[in-house]
């Protein structure tokens, strides 16, 4: 239940030989140095050094799952914890970072994602299109991506997501998971993100990896917000389509066919999701971008479209959702 971690601690030394580099800015005309970056990135994580008050500070982040099983399609089991130390320590060592090993779980964490994977019965075109019928309180931002709908602000977000697409679309992942272009993608996943030290401290009341690392916590974290968004059905999402927008602008300077190029990006029945299936959405953004004429001959291969689907019965797909992440 736990995917990307971002750790931290003050209590580290570099080793003579490390893997760490330093990313300098300055004022082009004075010269003065602005700002100054230390980094170490690995494949499997990512570290850096950051002033805190007076001390410097050692950031560690990564995906577990990635690290562990080198795919994320794969959760990680409550047993897990001690294989995740020995693997951390590992990064550790690579990178040229001396620490003490068993200090690991007690190392502070300012992000922390829970997530659960749902094995869906239905289209997940269907799950995704409902949730643009949610609203969250607090989640003043929503952002649509290829197949993915995240409610978020500066601190947190819950993202619902199609997982096998996203492990279809990285070679090493679909090979260390065993996906294939013809693996069903049957799969959403969801995934409650906190992104600030305070914000896990303030919500979840922990702060040290081991207290984090607690599957009935992460359980729990993500049905409280699986339950905000369900209480605020019928209220109408705010949906950023600046994304389509600024890719219909690229692909129109390319002089390639703009549309037919996040059709191929994304499938129709993607981009219909997109819209909650509301044409009269799709066909005034049609009119924002196209001549009259040329919008209507698109809206109507898209009735053409969802005329030729099946049209999905009514479900509580909701409900469905909610019951599998209980379990």
């Amino acid at each position: 239940m736990l995917d990307s971690v971002c750790l931290f601690t003050k209590d580290f030394e570099l080793k003579k030989s490390n893997s760490f580099v330093t990313k300098t800015l300055a004022n082009y005309s004075t010269g003065e140095v602005t700002s100054e970056t230390v980094f170490c990135n690995l494949p499997a994580g990512q570290f850096s050094i950051k002033p805190q008050a007076a001390e410097e500070c050692l950031f560690f982040q990564t995906s577990l799952p990635k690290l562990l099983y080198g795919s994320s399609l794969r959760e990680l089991q409550s047993g897990d914890f001690e294989r995740s130390l020995e693997a951390i320590a590992g990064q550790f060592k690579t990178a040229g970072v001396h620490i003490e090993p068993h200090s690991i779980a007690g190392f502070g964490v300012s992000r922390i994602d829970y997530c659960r994977n749902l094995l869906v019965t239905h289209s997940i075109y269907d799950y995704l299109a409902v949730f643009k019928n949610c609203s969250f309180g607090g989640r003043t931002k929503t952002a649509w991506q290829t197949q993915t709908v995240t409610f978020f602000n500066k601190s947190q977000e819950l993202s619902a997501y199609n997982k096998v697409l996203e492990v279809k679309n990285d070679a090493r992942q679909a090979l260390a998971a065993g996906v294939t272009a013809e693996t069903p993608e049957n799969i959403l996943r969801l995934e409650s993100r906190l992104k600030k030290a305070r914000v896990v401290q303030s919500i979840l009341k922990r702060r040290t990896f081991e207290e984090c690392y607690d599957f009935e916590l992460a359980k729990k974290k993500l049905l409280e917000d699986f339950d905000k968004t369900v209480l605020n059905v019928g209220q109408q999402l705010e949906l950023n389509f600046n994304y389509l927008d600024c890719l219909l602008a690229e692909y129109r300077v390319t002089g390639r066919d703009a549309l037919g190029q996040i059709e191929k990006k994304f499938g129709r029945d993607s981009i219909i999701a997109m819209f909650g299936e509301d044409l009269e959405l799709l066909r005034a953004w049609l009119l924002r971008h196209y001549a009259r004429r040329q919008a209507f001959y698109h809206l109507n291969n898209y009735k053409r479209h969802i005329a030729e689907r099946r049209t999905p019965e009514q479900r509580d797909l909701l409900g469905e959702l909610r019951a599998k992440l209980a379990a």
